[in-house]
């Protein structure tokens, strides 16, 4: 029944959509097209287009590519209304697939501004390089080989794309000519995550053409991308942990949370169990793998992006000492695989082939290695990079930023990928930005408590006159027993 609901559902968006397909929307120079845009398995009513851009921003016989823009209007007409620029994260994750995760947030803003949502070249509908790379933690050191071979399939995959020019400024560069042709004088950008550092390097390229900037979950420019990964999850994990410890529930009935662990690790370093049955996400079969320690470090990071799943953590670590290791190897399968298919490889490997693997040294990235998640994703990487196209980037690239754009800045307290320290570094940076940490939370943090009401107050007026609203926020407490926590 479930099946069939879902497939009558389809249907009548898809013959929606045909009836509709006429309707048109001119904005600036762009003709935009009613259209059903789909995301995260969910569907919302849009105005979509295809823009032109050259492939090589810098090349006189460049290729031209399409980038795909999702338009959204404001509900209320506004003369001269600013649009509000969408940028995912990842990189590779294209904005109009992401949106919806994060679309309630932006209700009060897209009252009085249309949201523009822009898949960054190389994701999404934007021509997405996208090739079946596995797992994010498949062990560097079980088939070196295979791994390269891999980018290899990839890159000939896409033999007809310049691959080095996928890289952060060649997006910003396709920014700017889209504002060019929706004729609007600037722009609002929103960016999460990675899209944070794309915000910023439109920013330190085109500062008059932007009236304002969100940056949530944000990368400061100095960062070199993967330098601090492994720091950056330890830090939210003992964070999480320490909620336990203070919390009498937690504590009496968990005990030290640490030291689980580090037995746990123990274990599946003796190899004791060495393979592990579970039943399957997709298929609801039971299903045999060998337990290797990625399957623990998978899951405690994913699950610490946000606090309503890094609740969960001490009595998922708990449960696995006296009842086994299927929970987290069920919970990897299931966590992995819908990431996976999300991320656009092919552009995270030409931004990061680029933009980070010339800059890690020894000293920036020092530590990694005693860290849970240690430097396997560099070392995977190291290896693809081989195979892949890059390019220099621009002398600046690093900089702090200079500019005096209004910025509101949003953090969460215990983010495993983008601490709020980052926040912090970035709005020391400029002479004109609003920092907001908010307790207890973790990463991509807008559609928190009243953060959705303090940007739209932020985007009309550029300033937020007080944050109590959120300054006191209090997160899902820590599991403390399988159902939940304690009244």
């Amino acid at each position: 029944m479930f099946r069939f609901r879902t497939l009558f559902g389809i249907s009548l968006l898809i013959l929606s959509a045909l009836a509709q397909g006429a309707e048109v929307r001119t904005v600036g120079a762009i003709t935009f097209e009613k259209c059903i845009a789909e995301g995260l398995s969910r569907f919302y009513s849009a105005w979509c287009a295809d823009f032109t851009v050259p492939e090589n921003h810098a090349g006189d016989s460049s290729r031209d590519i399409s980038v795909a823009l999702t338009w959204l209007p404001a509900r209320t007409i506004v003369d001269d209304a600013t649009p509000i620029v969408f940028l995912a994260g990842g990189p590779g994750q294209g904005a109009r697939e992401s949106y919806p995760s994060l679309r309630s947030a932006f209700y009060e803003m897209n009252k009085n501004h249309p949201i523009l949502l822009i898949d960054q070249r190389g994701t999404g509908n934007s021509g997405t390089l996208h090739c079946d790379f596995g797992s994010l933690d498949a062990p560097v050191d079980n088939d070196p080989e295979y791994l390269v071979q891999m980018a290899r399939d990839c890159r000939a995959k896409f033999s007809e794309v310049a691959l080095q020019h996928y890289t952060t400024d060649d997006a910003a560069q396709d920014i700017e000519l889209v504002r060019q042709a929706l004729k609007v004088p600037q722009l609002v950008v929103y960016g999460v995550s990675y899209g944070t550092r794309l915000a910023q390097r439109y920013a330190a390229l085109y500062p008059d053409h932007l009236r304002a900037l969100i940056l949530d979950s944000a990368v400061p420019s100095q960062l070199v991308l993967l330098a601090e990964h492994g720091r950056s999850l330890d830090a939210a994990l003992e964070g999480r942990f320490a909620a336990c410890s203070s919390q009498s529930d937690c504590a009496e009935s968990l005990g030290t949370i640490g030291d689980t662990l580090e037995r746990l690790l123990d274990r599946i370093e003796t190899g004791a169990p060495s393979e592990v049955s579970f039943r399957d996400s997709q298929t609801g079969m039971i299903t045999k793998v060998n337990l290797s320690r990625d399957h623990l470090v998978s899951v405690l990071r994913l699950l610490s992006y946000q606090s309503e799943t890094a609740a969960m953590l001490p009595q998922l670590i708990a449960n696995a000492e006296s009842n086994g290791f299927a929970d987290f190897v069920a919970l990897s399968d299931l966590l992995l695989t819908p990431l996976v298919q999300s991320i656009a490889h092919g552009l995270q490997l030409s931004v990061i082939c680029s933009e980070t693997m010339p800059y890690l040294t020894p000293a920036n990235t020092a530590g990694e290695e005693e860290t849970l998640l240690g430097t396997q994703l560099i070392e995977i990487t190291r290896l693809q990079c081989q195979e892949w196209p890059s390019k220099p980037i621009a002398e600046d690239f690093f900089s702090p930023p200079e500019h005096t754009i209004p910025t509101l800045i949003l953090a969460g307290e215990f983010d495993p990928v983008t601490p709020a320290a980052y926040g912090r570094t970035i709005a020391e940076d400029l002479e004109n930005a609003t920092l907001i940490v908010v307790p207890d939370e973790g990463h991509a943090v807008i559609g928190i408590g009243c953060l959705e009401d303090l940007a739209a107050e932020f985007v009309a007026n550029l300033s937020i006159q007080s944050t109590r609203c959120i300054d006191e926020w209090q997160g899902v407490p820590m599991f403390s027993g399988p159902h939940g926590w304690s009244p």
